[in-house]
């Protein structure tokens, strides 16, 4: 493996240092000032203190975002759409078990907000654990792939430890459901070198969980 410069480093310090202070931020945040601001809050601190700024850096700022959207690898273009496909499992998987359940009860605020939180998370959170680490560690597996699945999945649990937050299925179904994600949309982007198709999906599967998610925690 070659040499880690500067930027390789921050990159790589940034996914446990984030990790360890969501731990510690989320439970404290909703403990003291409640759950739905302290959720929320938590959710701030994460995008614009840890996976935009990072990311930023990363790419030297706004100008080479367009570097991250651009990647592409040169698989065939058949083996790239069904790769394409297989990244929108979970929507399926999260339309059936949760969504349907919920879009005939939850009502248009609720809709409008879980669209609004899912545009903005599953964005952020596709270019800082998916695009950067496959744009700066490129074709290492182990550094653009294993590494920030990892750490995606690890991340979760800090939602798991908020006060007075209730998930359906648990802890298997958030933090577990989080590694599938990670695992299987990492590797798409991966392969792919592309994070394009993997942010619609992320944004479809966000809709659908933080539908039920919202409704049963801050309308309930």
């Amino acid at each position: 493996m070659k040499s880690i410069n500067k930027r390789q480093f921050i990159i790589l310090c940034t996914a446990p240092i984030l990790c360890i202070s969501m731990l510690l931020l989320i439970p404290l945040l909703t403990n003291k000032i409640g759950k739905t601001r302290g959720y929320i809050g938590g959710f701030w601190i994460y995008w614009l203190v840890f996976c935009l700024p990072v990311s930023l850096y990363s790419c030297n700022g706004l100008s080479g975002l367009k570097g991250v959207y651009s990647q592409r690898s040169n698989i065939k273009t058949s083996e790239r759409i069904i790769w394409y496909l297989i990244a929108f499992m979970p929507c399926i998987a999260t339309f059936f078990i949760v969504f349907k359940n919920f879009v005939p009860i939850a009502g248009f605020q609720v809709l409008v907000i879980a669209l609004a939180y899912a545009l903005i998370n599953g964005t952020i959170e596709e270019l800082f654990w998916r695009g950067i680490f496959n744009k700066v560690f490129n074709n290492n597996i182990f550094l653009a792939y294993i590494y920030p699945t990892i750490f995606f999945g690890t991340w979760h649990i800090a939602l798991y430890f908020a006060k007075g937050m209730v998930y359906q299925g648990g802890f298997v179904s958030l933090v577990g459901g989080a590694f599938f994600m990670g695992l299987l949309w990492g590797w798409v982007a991966y392969k792919t070198k592309s994070i394009k198709i993997v942010t619609v999906a992320h944004i479809i599967t966000n809709f659908f969980a933080f539908t039920g998610m919202i409704f049963e925690n801050w309308f309930i």
